[in-house]
C-alpha cells in the first residue's frame, strides 16, 4: 500500500502535469505577462520562481484593490496563514500550515515571527497595526531559524514597506463604508538634499462595532486606530545607505464581543428568575450569529506603540553588510467583565508594557557569476516584560456561588467560624504580577554551492541561545480558594466518626449518658474506662485519613468546582530557580535544480526552534509528579519539503509537499480560570500547497491557492482536561490526546481571486475583482465539544474600481459579501462549567474609497 507521503507527492506530480501544458515553450520572461516578483525571503534578493522556499507574496497592489487593511484581513489572500483575534484587541494568534500560539498568554511567545522592515515585532500587538505604505509581504512557510534568529518555528511573515523616494509625490485615500466606517490614509516623499529623501504617513481607521450589547444598546468590536510613520533616507554614496524609521500608533477599542454557544446548570442558573437563579440577562444560544454579547460593563482596551530603528547598507566590491538596529516600547491594557452575562459576577483588569532592543548584522556576498554565495549573520535581543492582571469578583458573585452549591459555601463559612460574607466578598479575588527579562542571541551562516548553471546546494547553520528570567508576585485573596477542603473535610469526618465509635464502643452501657466532646464528660469516661477515648480517637482520626479524599466520605470535596484559583506559590523559591536557559543548533539542506529555464525543483530539510516558555496566568503553579506546571521546555521542529516552481507563457505554479513535525509543542489551553501550560510530545502535518496564476488574456488574471493538512497528535499524554471529555470525570487534571487530530486545523483550506482590468479610450482604467475562501469544517477547538463549536469558512469579497489619468482612484468594494456566518474559535465559559462560548466573524462590510496620487 502506498504511504500517505507517497500519495501526497503522487497527488501533487499529477495535479503540476496537469496543468502545465504551456510550461515548456516560456523561454524568457520577455515572453511572460505575469510580472517577475522579487522577494527578500532568504535574506538576499531573489525572485520567487528561484527562491527555494514555500512562500506567499501579496503586493501593494493587491492590498489597495482587495481593501486589506491589516494582518487579519490578509489571511483571505494566503490560505496557509489563519490569524485569530480573541478575548481583546492584543490578544491575536498568528499560525501556518495549522500550528502557531502566543496570543493568550505574556509568558508564550510567538511560534509565527513578524518582521516589519526586518525588525522583529515580538508580541502580537505591536503586528496588528493597520498597514502603511507598503511594497509587499512575504508569507515564509516552515521553520526559519537559520536565517531569522527568534521564534519562528512556524514561519515568518515579513512586512516590507515602501522607502522614501527623490522624487516629490504622494497619495491621499478616504473609505467610508457600514458600520460608520472612515478611514484616512495618506503619505508623502521627495527630497530635502540630493543624498537625502523622506516619506511621511499617516492612518486613521474609526468604525462602530459589530457587536451589540442589547443591555444598554452600545457597540462592541468596534475599531479606532490611529498611526504615524516617518522616514529618513540618506544616501552619500552609490554604495552606501542609511534608512531611519519611526513610528508610533495607538488603539482605543471596545472589544471583545462573545457569543454564547450552550448555557450549562451553572449560566442558566444566572438566567434563572429568583428565588430558583439571579434573573440577570444571559446569552442566546439559539442565534449566535445575531452577534449580541452579554456584559454588564463593556470590554475596553488600549494599546499604544511606538519605536525607532535605523539600517545600514554598505556595499563593497566583494559583497554587502547590513546592520539593522531597532528599539520598541509596546503597552496594553485591557479590563472586562469575564462572566459574559448581565450579572456582576467576574472582572477583569489587565496591563502589560513591554521593551525591546534587536540588534542584527549581517555580512554576505554579492555578485551575479559567484560559484559561492554566502552569508555570515548575528542577531541579539533582549526585553523587559511587566505583565499584571487582578481577577476580582463582583457584587453577584456571593449569591451565584451560593445558588450553585446550594447554600454549601455559606454552610461552611458558619461551621469553620467566619464571618458572613467573608468567602466570595467583592474586590476579592486574585492578583497576578509578574516581571519578565529575556535575552537572546544568534548567530547564523549559510552557503549556496552553484554546482552548475542549474544546480544548486544550500547549507544553512545557526546557533541560538536564549534566557529567561521571571520573578512572580501573585497574591490570592480569594479566601474561599485557599480553604483546605480536604483538611477541613478530615476535622469533619474525624467528628462523625468519633461520635458514631463512641457510641458504637459504650452501647448498652452506662457511658452511653456521657458526651465524649465535653471536658468534664471525658474526665468520668477516662476513669470509668481507661483507654476508651483514645482508641476511638484513633480509629476515627485513621478513617478519616482513608477517606478525606473520598468524595462519597468528604461533601467538601464537591465544593472544589467553585475553588476557581490555586494557591499561589511565588517564584524564584527553593525548588524553582525562575530562569530558563536553552540553547540550539539548527540547520538547513537544500538543493534547488533547474529542470528548464522556466521550471525549477528544489527539496529542503529544515529544523526550527522556539526557546521555553513560562505560564505568566492565574494558573500558574510549581510541577506535579509529571513535571507539567509552570513552565514549557522548548519546541524543535523538523520539516521534509519538495517542491516545483513553474513560470509560463501566461502563467506560473508552486508546488510544495512537506512533512513537518514538532517535538514539544507549547500547547496553551484555556481551562475556564487560567491556561494550561503543557508540551505535546510530538505532533506532526503532513500536506501540500498549491499556488498558481493565469493570464487566459491580458485584461483577466486568475489565481488559485489551496492547502491540505493532515495533522496527528503522535504524542501527548499531558493535555489539559475537557469537561465534556469522558476520561476527565473523576477529577483527572489531564488527558491523553495522542492519535487524535488537533483541532482548530482545517484540512483543505483554498482561495480563488479573478481580478478584469480595462482601458477606455478616454485613459481611464477600470477593473473588477472577486475572491472566494473556503476552510472545510473543523472542531474549533479541542476542549469544547465539536457539535457545539465547529467552524466552517465560504466567504466571498469582492470590489470594483476606475483609475483616471489625473490620479484620482475610485472603487467600490465588500468583504463577506455573502455575509457568511462561521466561528473564530471557542472556550469554557469562565467560571461556569459546562457551559461554552466563541467569537464570531466579522458579518458583511462595504464601502467606498477615494485615493489621489500626486
Amino acid at each position: 500500500m502506498m504511504s500517505r507521503k507517497g500519495a501526497l507527492l503522487g497527488t501533487a506530480a499529477v495535479f503540476l502535469a496537469t496543468h502545465m501544458s504551456g510550461a515548456a515553450f516560456a523561454q524568457n520572461d520577455d515572453d511572460q505577462t505575469l510580472e517577475v516578483i522579487t522577494v527578500t525571503a532568504a535574506k538576499r534578493a531573489q525572485t520567487l520562481q528561484e527562491v527555494p522556499i514555500a512562500v506567499s507574496v501579496v503586493n501593494n497592489d493587491l492590498i489597495e484593490k482587495a481593501q486589506v487593511y491589516d494582518l487579519s484581513d490578509l489571511q483571505t489572500a494566503v490560505p496557509s496563514l489563519r490569524i485569530t483575534q480573541q478575548q481583546t484587541s492584543a490578544q491575536t494568534n498568528f499560525l501556518i500550515r495549522g500550528f502557531g500560539n502566543g496570543a493568550n498568554n505574556t509568558g508564550i511567545e510567538n511560534s509565527v515571527g513578524v518582521f516589519i522592515d526586518g525588525v522583529y515585532r515580538s508580541r502580537s500587538p505591536s503586528a496588528i497595526l493597520d498597514f502603511p505604505v507598503l511594497e509587499r509581504i512575504e508569507i515564509l512557510r516552515g521553520p526559519q531559524s537559520t536565517l531569522f534568529g527568534k521564534n519562528v518555528s512556524a514561519g515568518a511573515i515579513s512586512i516590507v514597506t515602501k522607502k522614501p523616494e527623490q522624487e516629490f509625490g504622494g497619495a491621499v485615500e478616504a473609505t467610508l463604508g457600514n458600520f460608520d466606517h472612515i478611514g484616512l490614509k495618506g503619505t508623502l516623499t521627495g527630497p530635502i538634499s540630493e543624498t537625502l529623501s523622506f516619506r511621511m504617513s499617516a492612518n486613521y481607521n474609526k468604525r462602530d462595532g459589530y457587536y451589540t450589547n442589547p443591555l444598554n444598546g452600545e457597540d462592541i468590536n468596534d475599531r479606532d486606530r490611529v498611526g504615524l510613520r516617518g522616514q529618513l533616507l540618506w544616501e552619500p554614496a552609490d554604495n552606501m545607505s542609511f534608512r531611519l524609521i519611526a513610528d508610533y500608533n495607538k488603539i482605543e477599542e471596545v472589544c471583545c464581543g462573545t457569543v454564547q454557544l450552550f448555557n450549562g446548570p451553572f449560566t442558566q442558573f444566572i438566567g434563572a428568575p429568583p428565588p430558583l437563579g439571579l434573573g440577570q440577562p444571559i446569552g442566546d444560544t439559539s442565534d449566535p450569529f445575531a452577534r449580541e454579547a452579554i456584559f454588564n460593563v463593556n470590554p475596553n482596551n488600549e494599546l499604544e506603540g511606538k519605536g525607532i530603528s535605523l539600517q545600514g547598507d554598505i556595499e563593497f566590491d566583494w559583497g554587502t553588510f547590513t546592520s539593522i538596529t531597532a528599539y520598541r516600547e509596546q503597552t496594553d491594557e485591557a479590563n472586562y467583565e469575564a462572566d459574559f452575562s448581565g450579572a456582576a459576577i467576574a472582572s477583569v483588569d489587565g496591563a502589560r508594557d513591554f521593551e525591546t532592543f534587536t540588534q542584527e548584522f549581517r555580512l554576505q556576498s554579492s555578485g551575479a557569476d559567484n560559484k559561492v554565495d554566502w552569508m555570515v549573520g548575528a542577531f541579539f535581543f533582549d526585553e523587559a516584560v511587566n505583565t499584571g492582571r487582578e481577577v476580582l469578583f463582583d457584587t453577584d458573585t456571593r449569591a451565584y456561588i451560593d445558588g450553585l452549591t446550594m447554600g454549601g459555601v455559606s454552610g461552611l463559612e458558619t461551621a469553620i467560624g467566619l464571618p458572613t460574607g467573608t468567602f466570595f466578598a467583592p474586590q476579592t479575588g486574585i492578583l497576578d504580577y509578574y516581571t519578565m527579562d529575556n535575552t537572546s542571541y544568534s548567530f547564523n551562516a549559510q552557503v549556496d554551492f552553484h554546482v552548475t548553471d542549474r544546480l544548486t546546494f544550500t547549507g544553512g547553520l545557526s546557533y541560538l541561545k536564549d534566557k529567561k528570567t521571571v520573578v512572580s508576585d501573585v497574591t490570592l485573596t480569594d479566601a474561599f480558594s485557599a480553604v483546605d477542603l480536604v483538611g477541613v473535610g478530615n476535622q469533619f469526618i474525624f467528628a462523625g466518626a468519633y461520635a458514631q465509635g463512641y457510641a458504637d464502643a459504650v452501647a448498652g452501657t452506662p457511658l452511653a449518658a456521657f458526651d465524649p466532646t465535653d471536658p468534664a464528660d471525658q474526665v468520668i469516661i477516662e476513669t470509668l474506662a481507661p483507654g476508651t477515648l483514645a482508641a476511638v480517637s484513633a480509629g476515627a482520626q485513621a478513617f478519616a485519613d482513608a477517606n478525606d479524599e473520598n468524595p462519597d466520605v468528604n461533601p467538601l470535596l464537591g465544593l472544589r468546582a467553585v475553588q476557581f484559583f490555586p494557591v499561589p506559590v511565588n517564584f524564584p523559591n527553593a525548588n524553582e530557580t525562575g530562569v530558563l536557559k536553552d540553547d540550539k543548533w539548527t540547520y538547513s539542506l537544500k538543493m534547488a535544480y533547474d529542470l528548464t529555464d522556466s521550471i525549477n525543483a528544489y527539496v529542503s530539510y529544515s529544523t526550527g526552534w522556539k526557546a521555553g516558555a513560562f505560564n505568566l496566568s492565574s494558573d500558574s503553579r510549581p510541577p506535579n509528579a509529571d513535571g507539567i506546571g509552570r513552565s514549557a521546555d522548548p519546541e524543535d521542529v523538523k520539516v521534509w519539503e519538495l517542491g516545483l516552481k513553474a513560470r509560463f507563457d501566461r502563467g506560473n505554479i508552486y508546488v510544495a509537499v512537506f512533512d513537518q513535525t514538532i517535538e514539544g509543542f507549547q500547547s496553551n489551553i484555556f481551562n475556564g480560570a487560567g491556561f494550561s501550560l503543557a508540551n505535546a510530545g510530538e505532533q506532526s502535518v503532513k500536506g501540500f500547497e498549491i499556488e498558481t496564476a493565469y493570464r487566459p488574456i491580458d485584461s483577466l488574471h486568475l489565481t488559485a491557492a489551496l492547502t491540505y493538512l493532515d495533522p496527528i497528535y503522535d504524542s501527548f499524554v499531558g493535555a489539559a482536561c475537557a469537561d465534556f471529555d469522558p476520561a476527565c470525570q473523576n477529577g483527572e487534571v489531564t488527558r491523553d490526546l495522542s492519535g487524535t487530530k488537533p483541532a482548530g486545523i482545517h484540512e483543505v483550506s483554498a482561495t480563488f481571486t479573478g481580478t478584469y482590468t480595462h482601458d477606455f479610450d478616454n485613459g481611464m482604467e477600470g477593473f473588477i475583482r472577486a475572491e472566494y475562501i473556503y476552510e472545510s469544517e473543523v472542531a474549533a477547538i479541542e476542549n469544547v465539544p465539536e457539535d457545539i463549536a465547529s467552524r466552517k469558512v465560504n466567504m466571498l469579497n469582492a470590489s470594483m474600481g476606475l483609475k483616471m489619468e489625473n490620479g484620482l482612484e475610485l472603487s467600490l468594494w465588500a468583504r463577506n459579501l455573502t455575509n457568511n456566518d462561521f466561528l473564530l474559535t471557542a472556550f469554557p465559559t469562565v467560571i461556569q462549567t459546562g457551559s461554552y462560548s466563541g467569537y464570531a466573524n466579522a458579518p458583511r462590510t462595504w464601502g467606498a474609497t477615494a485615493r489621489i496620487r500626486f
